[in-house]
């Protein structure tokens, strides 16, 4: 008998069926499903632990063949509907990081592995199942698409543990990515063809399934894209309303022909993913997050569902058809899709090694081992399809994970260890240190939002990408980024850096990553850049030639800032533990004399006046004569402005009128002696030295560290110089 999986099919009894169940069982079984599969998948990430492995073994703990904690017959009836939204989600998310161009631009190899390769695991695999247990070939051909699918949520775990070479890891992470919803197509084919057992209709079923997924998910897709885009939707509800948006989709779908809501989220997530916005970036994370829990949850009650005796008692065979799948169905596979594609001996012999099933193909197991457990010609087979299943994930992901360090490394296809910088922020400052980085043999890459900024750093000839850094998600798997293994973050923004801090660390590593932070932003890294002043600032104080990155040795330069340490090793910063006796230090040599600079550029005179109205007259005088782009009215009514605000006398005979101006690039002094000095109403002393500061606006730590400049001139001293 024939039952639809989706939720289109369960939805509309869903409330009787609530009716039916044990409640207290049913809840403690969902209770401890969710917890049990949160906790063992930090357990699995915090002691780089294969998750599915882990997962497998609390589902057998906590299910009946363990403790009992949970129970899979107090859910079953709502068990379909539950999978069948949870792969839907979860294939929304691979959605969400997929590109259209990457396949387009993708290598031969990878297009074969989608095609031809799914053809001979399919068929090769359910050769194995067929001779190795006798199955029908109706459910043998079923078993073997179940495997097709590698999976995401195994694959890119384990690149970024293993570091492989750019298009090895590229190869295998796009063939995890695509194959899902090649595989669960054909997994569904195979289904129709075994139950309505008519080769037209499971034909005209996969086409209409197509058609339908498509117009379903791209529309959706385009009305999510435009909400989004149109700001219909509160920020604090976007990820809310996009998961209802990818659920509804999902179940019109279902409602509409039944599988065909897995290409429609799938295609969904897609078409959302290509607004690259920050709404967009929240939502990876978001679903990112949803996917690890529906995956925890789902694989222990799934697994729960098994009988162990049945696996000690099916052993043998079950070994002989995951060493079948493992060590002829996917060499074989690679055989096929790499001839003619330029690869050598060495990547296809590791191709043909790795290939971890995950989540989703467990899922379609136990979904079409339900549904054939109430068609009486199959109900005998059909824990067949859940143990050869789940034998291929614990084998292929057991023997496959913990060996595939190894074998890369025997191959020679590690990534040498990443020890270049990617820079967020391609101010002066940025660019500068990127040019004396590359100098002194580091690799550099200059990330910015400012394309102009960009270009400048191509100009300069440092390697720059126009792009933002918070998308972590594109950057990870672009092989441009595989020899960074430190990120500096120095943008104006402090909150934005030690955002940008975070979210790397889980990539880099919290020790590698670094940012300028202005003091009032938590900082998550502790180091030499967040103590340095604005990096404006500082690019200002390079291009007037005021400070410099200089490589000297460290008892040379006491008053600079040390930065890096240049060592054999590469270029590494400078941390508590000391660098050896005589290594060369990279650092920020700043000639300070921000008063001195700023005088420079505008003058010194001597005046005598009656009044502070007289002197304000002079001082304005003075300064159109050193920058007459100033303007007359504005520059009186911007000091007027900033004496209401502060009153210029700092004491010891010292006034400092000051004032921000858009009209100038650069800041400037007129210092002036008053003879005789200048009598001032309520001060105790007359004012014998005037300095009157006006500093570009947007630059509010030079103008304030100038003004500290003066006062420590004339309290150190007690008086002018």
């Amino acid at each position: 008998m024939h039952v639809r999986c989706g939720p289109a099919g369960v939805m509309a009894s869903v409330c009787v069926v609530i009716l039916m169940i044990d409640t207290d069982v049913a809840f403690r079984t969902l209770a401890v499903a969710i917890t049990g599969g949160t906790f063992l998948t930090v357990l699995s990430r915090k002691f780089a632990l294969p998750t599915i492995v882990l997962l497998f073994g609390g589902g057998l703990a906590f299910g009946p063949s363990g403790l009992g904690w949970i129970d899979p017959a107090s859910v079953e009836g709502l068990l379909p509907a539950l999978v069948s939204l949870a792969i839907g989600i979860i294939l929304f998310e691979g959605g969400l990081t997929l590109e259209p161009r990457d396949y387009l631009r993708s290598p031969v190899v990878i297009k074969r592995l989608l095609t031809l390769g799914a053809l001979v695991t399919w068929l090769g695999s359910a050769a194995g199942v067929r001779f190795v247990f006798g199955a029908s070939w109706e459910v043998s051909l079923l078993a073997g698409s179940l495997v097709i699918v590698t999976g995401p949520t195994v694959i890119i775990p384990l690149l970024k543990r293993l570091r492989l070479v750019p298009r090895v890891a590229s190869i295998l992470h796009w063939e995890g990515v695509m194959i899902d919803a090649i595989g669960v197509f054909l997994a569904v084919f195979c289904y129709e063809l075994v139950v309505i057992q008519h080769p037209g209709t499971a034909l005209f079923g996969f086409g209409a399934r197509i058609a339908v997924g498509a117009v379903i998910g791209l529309g959706g897709g385009w009305l999510i894209q435009r909400a989004l885009e149109k700001n219909w939707v509160p920020d604090n509800l976007i990820n809310p309303f996009v998961l209802a948006c990818a659920v509804g989709l999902f179940a019109l779908a279902e409602w509409w022909i039944h599988e065909s809501g897995l290409l429609a989220a799938t295609l969904a997530g897609v078409w959302v993913a290509r607004r690259r916005s920050t709404s967009v970036r929240q939502l990876r994370t978001f679903k990112a997050e949803l996917s690890d829990l529906l995956i925890g949850t789902l694989f222990l009650l799934l697994v729960s569902r098994l009988d162990l005796r049945l696996f000690v008692s099916e052993g043998p065979r079950l070994l002989l058809v995951v060493l079948v799948v493992m060590l002829v169905v996917r060499p074989l596979n690679i055989l096929f899709s790499t001839i003619g594609a330029g690869l050598g001996w060495r990547e296809r012999a590791f191709l043909g090694w790795v290939a971890p099933r995950g989540i989703v193909a467990a899922s379609m197991a136990s979904l079409f081992a339900l549904q054939l457990s109430q068609n009486e010609r199959f109900e005998e087979e059909a824990m067949l399809l859940e143990m050869f299943t789940y034998s291929v994930i614990c084998g292929t992901v057991v023997v496959q994970g913990l060996s595939a360090g190894w074998m890369a490394k025997w191959l020679g296809l590690n990534r040498p260890p990443a020890k270049g910088w990617l820079i967020v922020g391609a101010n002066r400052m940025g660019r500068s240190l990127g040019v004396e980085l590359i100098r002194h043999g580091g690799e550099v890459m200059i990330m910015d939002v400012n394309q102009r900024n960009v270009q400048a750093a191509v100009d300069e000839g440092i390697p720059a990408v126009h792009g933002d850094a918070r998308d972590v998600d594109n950057w990870e798997t672009d092989e441009r980024f595989g020899a960074f293994g430190h990120m500096l973050a120095l943008t104006d923004n402090g909150g934005l850096n030690q955002l940008l801090a975070t979210t790397w660390a889980p990539l880099l590593g919290r020790k590698f990553v670094y940012a300028w932070n202005s003091g009032r932003h938590k900082a998550d890294t502790t180091d030499r850049f967040a103590s340095l002043p604005r990096p404006s600032v500082i690019s200002e104080e390079i291009r007037n030639g005021a400070a410099a990155f200089v490589v000297a040795d460290q008892a040379a330069m006491p008053q600079a800032v040390p930065l890096f340490g240049i060592t054999v090793d590469g270029i590494k910063p400078v941390s508590e533990d000391p660098f050896p006796e005589g290594t060369a230090h990279l650092f920020l040599v700043r000639s300070g004399g921000y008063l001195d600079r700023a005088i420079d550029r505008g003058s010194r005179i001597q005046v005598s006046c009656a009044s502070l109205g007289e002197l304000n007259e002079k001082l304005i005088e003075e300064a159109l004569r050193c920058e007459p782009r100033l303007s007359r009215d504005q520059l009186r009514s911007d000091l007027l402005a900033q004496e209401k605000l502060m009153p210029p006398f700092l004491g010891h005979g010292v006034a400092a009128p000051h004032a921000f101006s858009t009209q100038v690039s650069r800041r400037i002094c007129v210092w002036a002696e008053i003879s005789p000095p200048l009598e001032i109403p309520d001060l105790d002393e007359p004012v014998h030295t005037a300095y009157c500061i006006i500093s570009p606006a947007g630059d509010p730590e030079g103008h304030l560290a100038t003004l500290a400049e003066i006062a420590k001139k004339h309290y150190d001293s007690g008086g002018p110089d």
